[in-house]
């Protein structure tokens, strides 16, 4: 309906936000730097805290496009999981195999290995 009544060439609302479409205003883009310089530096885990609809979605997805190809990253976009499910979640992201019984501690060894190798 929005596509042919205003003439666009593609339609103006996604439930996926289109990286393309990112708007580098001074907030957005100080974020960006934000992320990057501290992943460049070595800080390692970093989280995106906002109010629904301010563009963490599309902020992070156009990290994952400008970070380079030796970059390792895991993307969590369900912030709602135990301290369990998340370890499972950031394992499962970076390929790690495990056990469906492992203790949280043999989880975070197994991740540990995995990232200081």
């Amino acid at each position: 309906m929005y596509q042919r009544h205003f003439g666009l060439r593609e339609l103006p609302f996604s439930l996926t936000p289109d990286t393309a479409f990112f708007f580098a205003h001074q907030g957005a883009q100080a974020a960006l730097n934000t992320l990057l310089v501290a992943l460049r530096s070595g800080e390692g885990f970093v989280k995106v805290v906002a109010e629904v609809g301010c563009g963490k979605t599309l902020l992070c997805r156009r990290l994952l496009a400008a970070l380079s190809a030796g970059c390792e990253t895991a993307y969590i976009p369900n912030p709602a999981l135990d301290a369990r499910a998340m370890l499972l979640a950031v394992c499962e992201e970076l390929s790690i195999e495990i056990e469906p019984a492992a203790s949280a501690h043999r989880i975070v060894k197994e991740l540990r290995r995995c990232l200081l190798g």
